[in-house]
């Protein structure tokens, strides 16, 4: 049997679950709802909010982002970015945000870092970004 934190609906996990996938801590997952910077897909009155999959590997970049001290709008425009790309990566505004997201790599190779914290999650974002948008390595 699952223990509550991992339940799963049709495919949807719930925090403790959604955490385990994105290898990142709950909490950091409850501050970014908090801060309304990533919507889970529904909210279990008994499970709480429920999240996909595919959320996962955003969960993971967001994280990153907030241990590097990345500003609530550039996170929020990461996920704009990052939901048009997965849902119209054809269209007009694909396009436009696929040259701002090579941009914003090219910026984090240069931002400096303080602690070994920020230095695994600068590596753990610039991995993230370039295994799921391989032509950032080109």
């Amino acid at each position: 049997m699952k223990s509550p934190e991992t339940v799963s609906h049709n495919n949807l996990l719930d925090l403790g679950g959604a955490a385990e996938a994105a290898s990142i801590p709950a909490d950091s997952i409850r501050h970014l709802v908090a801060l309304r910077i990533i919507k889970p897909i529904e909210h279990d009155p008994v499970d709480g909010p429920l999240f996909s999959m595919e959320q996962t590997p955003l969960l993971e970049i967001l994280n990153a982002m907030s241990v590097l001290n990345f500003r609530l709008e550039e996170m929020r425009d990461m996920v704009r970015v990052v939901e048009t790309l997965g849902r119209f990566p054809a269209s007009e505004s694909a396009g436009r945000y696929r040259i701002r997201l090579g941009l914003f790599a090219e910026a984090l190779q240069r931002r400096p870092v303080v602690t070994t914290e920020q230095q695994r999650s600068k590596n753990t974002l610039v991995h993230a970004l370039v295994s799921r948008y391989t032509w950032l390595n080109a």
